[in-house]
């Protein structure tokens, strides 16, 4: 026994090939689960209704479930709109959203003498993932943590021309 037998070339462009292969397996099943749970969050349909003297006392926000199983604890975000970057959250009159149904929650106008602005909501899903929908972009984020207090943690506003303001209430929010 001279010394360690290290094997060829071949066996060695095998195993980095195996490893490689079970790694892109693995990380293409990761997308596609994410892919399913972001899809079925996508389905949660909201929009906003305003009167037509737009000075009535509330923002009704609208929200359809449109996906396969029903989503919880569904919350109205809304902001003053002093730009002090302040989340509020306006939990719902039910605890369940059913499929094909609809609900309708009152965000008041005016808080504390300000008019507010409504951004969007946060909900939920089946599977117990939090979610949060920008009302005027359309856009789903996942929440990574979620506090019970709190529901507007992760709420994300990346549309065009707002990256600042994001940085700014994620700021605000972390220290939160």
């Amino acid at each position: 026994m001279n010394g360690l037998e290290w094997g060829t070339v071949p066996a060695w462009f095998s195993a980095v090939l195996t490893g490689g292969s079970l790694l892109l397996g693995f990380y293409i099943l990761l997308r596609d689960r994410r892919k399913e749970e972001r899809n079925e969050a996508l389905k949660v349909v909201a929009w906003t209704e305003r009167g037509a003297d737009d000075e009535g006392s509330f923002i009704r926000i609208h929200v359809r479930n449109t996906a396969d199983r029903p989503i919880l604890y569904v919350n109205a975000l809304y902001s003053k709109g002093d730009g002090s970057g302040e989340i509020r959250s306006l939990p719902a009159a039910v605890p369940w959203v059913p499929k094909d149904e609809e609900i309708a929650l009152d965000v008041p106008r005016y808080h504390d003498g300000r008019r507010t602005l409504a951004l969007g909501l946060s909900f939920q899903d089946a599977d117990g993932f939090w979610w949060v929908k920008d009302i005027s972009s359309h856009d789903v984020y996942r929440q990574a943590r979620h506090r019970r207090s709190d529901p507007s943690l992760r709420l994300l506003f990346t549309s065009f021309g707002t990256y600042r303001l994001y940085r700014q209430r994620k700021r605000a929010l972390r220290r939160a």
